[in-house]
């Protein structure tokens, strides 16, 4: 199924002060991210984005060039397309957009909203624009094409109630203006709970060093505070037009104190996540502009910081009540007096540190999380490419409460190193499982031993361990858990998965209202060698494969969608004709029975959606050349699977019938091979190219490993197509 490509317009790509537009383009999983950025600067390749980008710096009215571009190695200023030269950013833009098939043209920040918007309105695509503050507070005013553009949106996205408000004031229709706040990746802000400082405590100010952030009265704030009796160290974590002023503000001050610059990579989550204490000062400035979210606010929070700061623009909406103080918005020495005694009243009571950083962590994990607002965002963008418009648009998803009990599900087997890491990963957790249950299937390697004691020291709490007196199929176990269990939501995982830290606050993130299935991304253990014959597990996006190593699903949508016959929602009846089809030597392979339930549970009603940012990390198997060809055999089950979820050849297959690309381009070389022996004639090799090239990739690095792996390769492949073959004849459904 083709994703409808979503167009980003940006005026600077991966500025470090907008990093949250690079999370929410890698963020998307049901569109297709398309990037033009007017000035793009290095550390995109940081961002973990590889989609394409196209550069539109040469374009006459683009934005200009920050200083010290042209000194940027020439790999980082690369792009996959450019689209410069003498043509407008409009008329580039709507190159672009026919080139990539763009269904919606979007703008990040008001500033690139006028080009995005005469590009769209010539090729009559919708367009829609999200603004961030100082683009409508400040810019509408000085540019009056951006109040136009913004005017004649499609869909216009604000972050806060607060600024919605501003933007109906600037002519807005309400039913083409959604609030849909700024997600946070939770796995890159590091939760700890404050217990009270180890010494001096020390109280962290972040943000840019301008008027509207108010570091200067937060430094004469934690002034005051010292001279009141409050001992603390200071750090300020950013940079601006006021770094020179703030630091002969400091020496005045004799205040102990360290200023950090905020642009270094990772500079203002590490003070954060060390800090006791944050404190931010932002008020309206004097053009006008203000604080719309406050994301550094979130930031705090999310690492479990206690926060001080002020009740102004969108900060009070932004702010989990019991996590922070928040003192009433005013200018000069009544602001800084109403800071210091917020910082003297949160200092003295360090037993309260936990509690509000606790707050503060849930607040954010239920209303910030960048899977979930990104999620958001796509269904907006989804319901343009189908034609709504104003009030059909759809409105933000109403809050459902977090699920009270979450059981988290696993089978093992002899794999004792394995699931003792599964389990060190799961005592980990960020939000912790209300209970682990753990099937143990006739282990005799120590596992039943571990697995006891680990029980008994509650070594992850909540777990409990369920016995049987053989290796029964795994479908069996996992049904035989699900009756034990008392979780609202059950998520699965395998013995040979470490889940991330924050891997269950990702899941339950993404449950809203109909969600009745939510699955993680699973990727290659980082810290094990990945070499071209290992063997691993991969989803980087939902495919329609609802693999038990990283999903969870709500009970009430288990209960909706039961199979056709026997105990549990594993249909192990399936899994018996899968089996048939596999042959003997796989008859107990698990294949194909979790994403079953997955479209079951699907068609009762329940809509799915996936979570980026609930990582689990899968064993990488060493190579074994002779095991990777004989597993080949286990590709016979794949039509089966089809034949029981068509949808598959929808959400998964290429073109509806083949496996995969490469699978496409041995079909090719086959057929290429077979006429040039019939003909006796060699041009017809030149078929074998296109799979050559995916095989041993001249262009991609460690290519010489992959000439060593290929004739492995090429035999699995060989292997793989003829059980595919095979499976298609048993099952009466083509699959190539």
């Amino acid at each position: 199924m083709r994703r409808p490509t979503v167009l980003h317009v940006v005026e600077h790509w991966t500025r470090p002060s907008e990093s949250f537009v690079a999370d929410t383009v890698r963020s998307t999983t049901a569109t297709r991210a398309v990037v033009a950025a007017q000035h793009r600067i290095a550390g995109s390749a940081a961002q973990g984005w590889a989609g394409p980008v196209h550069d539109l710096s040469g374009c006459p009215d683009a934005a200009p060039a920050d200083p010290g571009l042209d000194t940027l190695p020439p790999r980082r200023r690369a792009v996959l397309t450019s689209a410069g030269g003498r043509l407008p950013v409009r008329t580039a833009l709507a190159g672009i957009a026919v080139a990539e098939r763009a269904a919606v043209l979007h703008a990040h920040f008001g500033q690139a909203a006028q080009p995005t918007w005469r590009a769209a309105r010539r090729l009559g695509r919708p367009f829609s624009v999200a603004l961030h503050g100082w683009d409508l507070l400040v810019g509408a005013g000085e540019d009056p094409g951006i109040g136009e553009a913004v005017r004649a949106a499609d869909l216009v996205v604000v972050p806060s109630r607060f600024l919605a408000g501003h933007a109906v004031a600037a002519g807005v229709s309400p039913d083409r203006l959604r609030v849909v706040p700024s997600g946070l990746d939770l796995a890159g802000l590091p939760f700890r709970a404050r217990t009270g400082p180890t010494g001096v405590p020390v109280v962290t100010f972040a943000g840019r060093f301008a008027p509207k952030k108010g570091v200067l009265e937060a430094a004469r704030a934690l002034a005051a505070a010292r001279e009141a009796g409050t001992p603390l160290r200071a750090v300020f974590v950013g940079h601006g037009p006021l770094a020179a002023e703030l630091r002969a503000l400091l020496a005045e001050l004799k205040l102990d104190a360290e200023i950090r610059d905020g642009r270094a990579p990772g500079a203002v989550v590490a003070a954060l996540a060390a800090t006791d204490v944050v404190l931010t000062a932002s008020h309206t400035a004097a053009d006008g502009d203000a604080e719309t979210l406050g994301l550094v606010n979130l930031q705090a929070q999310a690492c479990g910081a206690p926060l001080v700061s002020v009740r102004h623009g969108g900060i009070g909406e932004a702010v989990a009540p019991a996590g922070a103080l928040l003192v009433e918005e005013a200018s000069g020495d009544a602001l800084v007096g109403a800071l210091a005694a917020a910082v003297g009243d949160l200092l003295a009571r360090p037993g309260d540190w936990a509690a509000m950083g606790r707050a503060g962590r849930a607040h954010v994990a239920a209303r910030y999380e960048l899977g979930a607002r990104t999620a958001e965002l796509e269904r907006l963008w989804l319901a343009l490419a189908a034609g709504r418009r104003g009030a059909e648009l759809p409105e933000p998803a109403a809050p459902v409460p977090a699920p009270r009990r979450v059981s988290v599900v696993l089978v093992t087997h002899d794999r004792l190193p394995l699931v003792t890491r599964t389990l060190d990963a799961l005592a980990a957790q960020t939000r912790p499982a209300d209970e682990v249950l753990v099937i143990d299937n006739g282990s005799t390697d120590g596992t039943a031993a571990l697995l006891a004691a680990r029980e008994a020291a509650a070594d992850p709490p909540g777990l409990r361990v369920l016995t049987r007196p053989g290796n029964l199929p795994v479908a069996e176990g996992r049904n035989l858990a699900v009756a034990a269990a008392t979780g609202d939501v059950l998520a699965f995982t395998d013995d040979d998965c470490r889940p991330r830290p924050t891997w269950l606050e990702g899941l339950l993130a993404g449950f809203g209202e109909g969600v009745g299935l939510v699955q993680g991304r699973t990727t290659a253990d980082p810290a094990q060698p990945l070499e071209p014959l290992s063997r691993t597990q991969w989803t980087p996006a939902e495919f329609g494969l609802y693999e038990t190593c990283n999903v969870a699903y709500t009970r009430d949508a288990l209960a909706a969608a039961p199979p056709p016959g026997g105990p549990g929602p594993f249909d192990l009846a399936f899994a018996d004709v899968v089996a048939r089809a596999l042959g003997r030597r796989w008859a107990r392979y698990p294949f194909g029975e979790d994403t079953e339930l997955g479209w079951r549970v699907r068609r009762a009603g329940a809509q799915s959606r996936f979570a980026v940012h609930a990582v689990v990390d899968h064993e990488v198997s060493p190579p074994d050349p002779g095991l990777l060809v004989r597993r080949a055999a286990l590709a016979a089950g794949f039509p089966v699977l089809v034949r029981r979820v068509p949808e598959l050849r929808e959400t998964f297959l290429w073109h509806r019938v083949v496996l995969g690309p490469q699978r496409a381009a041995l079909w090719l070389a086959l057929a290429g091979v077979a006429a040039a022996v019939a003909g006796r004639d060699p041009r017809p090799l030149l078929a074998v190219a296109p799979y050559a090239d995916r095989v041993i990739g001249p262009r991609r690095p460690g290519r010489r490993a992959r000439l060593a792996a290929a004739p492995t390769v090429v035999a699995r492949d060989l292997r793989e197509t003829r059980a595919l073959v095979a499976g298609s004849v048993r099952a009466r459904s083509v699959v190539l």
